[in-house]
C-alpha cells in the first residue's frame, strides 16, 4: 500500500495531451516535414559517424524492389542530394555486399537527381 494516499499532485497532469485526437501540427513543421535532419554541418566528427552508420543501415535494409518507391517519396531535390552524400560516404566504407547495393541506389537516385546531384555533391565543402 502506498504511503501518502491522501496526495492528489498525480491528478495535475493534463493526460488529455497526449491523445492523438488532439494533435494539430503546427505550419511551421509541415514545411518541414520533409527534409532530413543530416549533421551536415555539425563539427563532431562522432555525431556524423552515427549518422552516416545508421543511414547505411537503412539503406542496405531496403530491398531492391522497393528502392524506386523510396526513391519517389523524395519531394525534395535537397534529398536527392543529401542521399547522394550518404551513398558516397557509404562507398567511403565497404563492407561485403554493399557496394552493389549502394550502386542500385546511386542509379536510382541519379536518375531522380540528374547530373547536378553529383555535381553538387562533389563540390560541397560540408561532408556527410
Amino acid at each position: 500500500m502506498a504511503k501518502n494516499t491522501s496526495s492528489s499532485a498525480f491528478r495535475k497532469i493534463d493526460v488529455d495531451q497526449y491523445n492523438e485526437d488532439n494533435f494539430k501540427e503546427d505550419e511551421a513543421d509541415q514545411g518541414s516535414s520533409g527534409t532530413i535532419n543530416a549533421p551536415l554541418l555539425c563539427k563532431n566528427q562522432q555525431v556524423k559517424d552515427n549518422a552516416l552508420n545508421l543511414t547505411l543501415r537503412v539503406l542496405l535494409s531496403i530491398k531492391s524492389s522497393q528502392i524506386d518507391a523510396a526513391i519517389e517519396a523524395l519531394d525534395d531535390p535537397e534529398l536527392c542530394d543529401v542521399l547522394m552524400k550518404y551513398i558516397y560516404r557509404g562507398f567511403e566504407i565497404p563492407s561485403e555486399g554493399s557496394s552493389g547495393h549502394l550502386l542500385t541506389w546511386h542509379e536510382k537516385v541519379f536518375a531522380k537527381g540528374g547530373v547536378g546531384s553529383i555535381v553538387r555533391v562533389l563540390s560541397d565543402s560540408a561532408r556527410a
